[in-house]
């Protein structure tokens, strides 16, 4: 079967693909690692489009090759690359091999989060960063009531992730420096309220067998982004106090800087 992801989606990677574009010239990224390259209830491993569109050389780590796809209908099959490991704690990459190192909304779901930030900083040489679902948007209780009542266990990993001073305290305690918070998808709704996962929840759908379609990729592909797409990321991008903007900012980001990196 196919899932077509909701607008909200759409939104989210049009905005991501934007951060990470001011991100790759801000700190001179010319190569990426997304460890792991899954997908959050969405098409997997094109989350770091937004690099492979400004330039960049992406790896996958244990990402769906199938997405490979997409990656080729923007023209950027050369820029990416798939690898697998057992342990992602535990690689076998060579130190210092990246300048990024991230992951897109999982972290709170590692058994041992701790020990794979470490091995991101590993095998990063510049930057570490790990993208959340912000525990302070207003959708995120509702959420987590929804669960509550509907019986569905919570899938979504360890909730004191999903709060950036949480996350900011693990960077420091693994040595990464220059920490910078930030937030990325701030529209004008709350964040899921969790009635889509409970339709996923309940629908026995394997979602590692779904055939995803994203609707981001047709309209950049066509060189067509809607209208409303671009009207809400102006939204987004208005001046507002970090400080205010938590409260609807979907996801939250925490990046750090080795030793020695000029950040």
């Amino acid at each position: 079967m196919t899932e077509v992801e909701c607008f909200g989606v759409d939104y989210e990677r049009y905005a991501l693909g934007k951060l990470l574009g001011r991100l790759t010239r801000k700190y001179d990224i010319k190569n990426v690692l997304e460890i792991p390259a899954l997908g959050v209830k969405a098409m997997p491993s094109i989350y770091s489009l937004g690099f492979g569109m400004t330039g960049c050389d992406v790896t996958l780590m244990n990402g769906n090759e199938s997405s490979i796809s997409v990656w080729k209908k923007l023209g950027l099959e050369n820029r990416v690359t798939f690898k697998r490991c057992d342990n992602i704690e535990h690689t076998s990459l060579k130190e210092n091999s990246f300048d990024f190192v991230w992951n897109f909304a999982v972290f709170p779901t590692f058994q041992n989060p701790r020990a794979v930030l470490a091995e991101m900083k590993r095998v990063s040489s510049k930057y570490v960063a790990v993208f959340s679902v912000n525990g302070y948007n207003v959708g995120f209780p509702i959420h987590t009531l929804v669960h509550k009542f509907t019986k569905i266990p919570w899938t979504h990993g360890n909730k004191q992730l999903n709060f950036p001073d949480k996350v900011e305290q693990l960077f420091t305690e693994n040595g990464l420096e220059n920490i910078e918070i930030g937030v990325v998808d701030c529209p004008p709704w709350p964040d899921s309220l969790g009635f889509r996962d409970v339709r996923l929840h309940r629908s026995n759908i394997d979602l590692n067998t779904v055939e995803w379609h994203s609707n981001l990729i047709d309209y950049i592909q066509k060189n067509q982004i809607p209208f409303w797409i671009k009207a809400v990321y102006s939204w987004e991008r208005f001046p507002v106090p970090k400080l205010l903007k938590f409260p609807y900012s979907h996801i939250f980001y925490v990046l750090g800087s080795l030793s020695g990196s000029n950040k």
